[in-house]
């Protein structure tokens, strides 16, 4: 579970003051405001696809989407969460700053929360108007996530100077930070959102962000004084593109009520089943990946001699980092619903009232906790390791850490096909396999996020690391979104509907084919990755590879 951080601008004066633990108490601030606001994203992220597929029926109703208009809709969700940052950052730097777009983005966010919540007062529960209201606190979160993401961890670069030895420990705190928030959310949120209702879960959310903007604004003054303030001479603008959030939440649900996306959606089908939406697809697709492969090179010839090499492996490894993630982020889609639908989730208690076993169903979303808490057990182990092996010269380069999380990726599904093979809503399968898949993706994780992000600011150019760092958050977000709308074919591939080339040769059945596809093309890609390391180191000689922990 990452977080962001855009290298958008140079810390000016480095903040001096009381300290714990070797540093500035403001770093603990920001750490408060990042937990919660991590809290409300991933509470969300754990709540969306299992309320949009949740029947309309019951004491816990939800939409009754198919997984398909589910898992798109997440997609969408997860990938402009992904995307807007970079626009973030940059009104940040050039209009705003860090603080006020950090006020801006929090409060659309818990603003969202409180929409997602409100939409299910009444009969809006059911309604059309109350889905188009939840589709506006969707929009709000996603602007409100854009302005915030960015500039928490720009000010906390902005505590240190440029060569501060403690600035990589300020990360790993902060990065345990987000895993905390990212840990607990599905405790609070999951359980409210299954066992009371689905809009009380996204309300608690907004308590969340609420509570971390409250720590940071009434902790500013004291500690984090001058810390992320606009530049100078710059009048405030933060109020326009608050209301400007709100006119953009507002103007997509009107459109999603008078139904423009739906008829345009439908009006693609028609051209695709006469032929015509397939071929100019196909031909859109081309001409955009012939335009990047155009602009990746006439980019990489630009560069200075020595930068080229290197600026080629980083967009080798953009490449790869996409196929990572466009994998790893099944995890609030089809895992997800297999946690609700296909896995044996009883726990049995002794209960001293009835003198007996007494079986408890524990929330689906508990899932989302294993990596988070993975994350934070196991992440100064790694620093640990990277470090201890590059005080012996046997740190491996980016390229191989990359390929071992491929290899791990696609082991972790290989539990998940096992898993699914025989399951169904009335035969359904241990929690172990989920546990196992978790576990090996979370390893995975630690071998390319946290490591990656700082592999790019070291090796990258210096006139043009932010922009490579926008490209690189442009790729998670094409991740989640071709993810999301992957997952939704989970009972297409299920049932046979879709096939792949290797089905006349395996063939599973059920949700085991789904998975496999994820075995497959990770493991084929961390085996391509594996060739390609030699060419990519040789493209880095003379670029330092050892890694820092904690900038994801």
């Amino acid at each position: 579970m990452g977080a962001s951080t855009l290298p958008y601008r140079n810390p000016s004066t480095p903040l001096h003051g009381r300290t714990f633990l070797g540093h500035p108490l403001g770093l603990y601030v920001l750490f408060l405001v990042e937990m919660w606001e991590r809290f409300s994203y991933y509470g969300m992220r754990g709540l969306l696809v299992l309320y949009l597929h949740a029947q309309m029926t019951g004491s816990n109703p939800g939409r009754g989407w198919s997984k398909e208009a589910a898992s798109n809709l997440y997609g969408w969700y997860t990938g402009m969460a992904y995307f807007l940052p970079v626009f973030g950052g940059l009104i940040a730097d050039k209009l705003i700053g860090a603080h006020r777009s950090m006020i801006v983005g929090g409060l659309a966010i818990a603003l969202g929360h409180i929409v997602l919540a409100a939409s299910g007062i009444g009969t809006l529960e059911y309604s059309h108007l109350g889905m188009a209201i939840f589709v506006a606190g969707l929009v709000l979160i996603t602007v409100g996530t854009g302005h915030f993401k960015p500039n928490v961890s720009v000010m906390v670069g902005s505590l240190y100077s440029p060569d501060d030895p403690r600035r990589d420990g300020a990360f790993t705190i902060f990065y345990m930070g987000i895993n905390i928030g990212a840990f607990i959310c599905a405790f609070v949120c999951g359980t409210l959102g299954e066992k009371v209702g689905w809009h009380w879960g996204f309300g608690a959310a907004a308590v969340g962000m609420l509570l971390g903007l409250a720590i940071y604004t009434a902790s500013r003054p004291f500690l984090l004084k001058n810390v992320g303030d606009a530049p100078a001479g710059v009048r405030n603008y933060a109020p326009l593109f608050f209301v400007a959030a709100l006119v953009i939440a507002a103007a997509f649900a009107g459109l999603y009520y008078v139904d423009v996306f739906g008829i345009v959606g439908r009006a693609f089908d028609r051209m695709t089943a006469a032929g015509i939406g397939h071929i100019a697809w196909i031909f859109a697709e081309s001409l955009i990946a012939i335009g990047i492969l155009a602009a990746s090179v006439w980019f990489v010839v630009i560069q200075a001699p020595g930068d080229r090499g290197p600026t080629l492996c980083i967009l080798l490894f953009i490449i790869i980092n996409a196929i990572f993630w466009f994998a790893y982020e099944q995890a609030g889609t089809s895992l997800n619903l297999f946690a609700e639908e296909m896995t044996r989730r009883t726990i049995y208690h002794w209960s001293f009232a009835s003198h007996g076993w007494k079986g408890w169903e524990m929330p689906a979303t508990w899932f989302q906790s294993v990596n988070p808490l993975l994350i934070i057990l196991l992440a100064p182990l790694f620093a640990g390791l990277w470090s201890a092996l590059g005080r012996k010269n046997l740190n491996p380069g980016q390229p191989l850490k990359a390929a071992i999380a491929l290899l791990l990726l696609g082991a972790g599904y290989i539990f998940m096909v096992c898993g699914s093979m025989g399951t169904s809503p009335a035969h359904r399968a241990s929690m172990f396999w989920l546990f196992a898949t978790y576990t090996l993706h979370t390893i995975g994780e630690l071998c390319i996020s946290p490591t990656g992000l700082s592999f790019l600011t070291r090796t990258a150019p210096a006139k043009y690391v932010s922009f490579l760092m926008g490209v690189w958050f442009l790729s998670n977000a094409i991740a989640n979104k071709v993810g999301g709308q992957f997952a939704g074919q989970v009972e297409n591939i299920a049932s046979g509907k879709v096939t792949f080339f290797w089905s006349r040769w395996i063939h599973l059945g059920g949700q085991a084919d789904f998975f496999l596809v994820f075995v497959i093309t990770s493991i084929a890609a961390g085996i391509v990755m594996l060739g390609l390391t030699p060419f990519m180191n040789w493209l880095l000689a003379g670029k330092k590879q050892e890694p820092v922990m904690a900038r994801s």
